[in-house]
């Protein structure tokens, strides 16, 4: 049913903006997650799990 659905779509246009847009904010979460100033802020979530009181900054 799926291919047959897909076989019948005529806006090929919209299927290209589609991606180009998924494959932007993919590459864009990629980036921002990997960026250079992020390792301090991610190693203090992943040890939230072991604190036993609430910080107070």
């Amino acid at each position: 049913m799926k291919s047959q659905v897909l076989s019948n779509f005529a806006w090929t246009d919209l299927t290209v903006v589609a991606f180009v847009i998924f494959l932007s904010f993919f590459t864009f979460v990629v980036f921002w997650t990997f960026r250079k100033n992020s390792k301090k802020h991610y190693d203090e979530i992943g040890t939230i799990v072991f604190d036993e009181g609430i910080k107070n900054e």
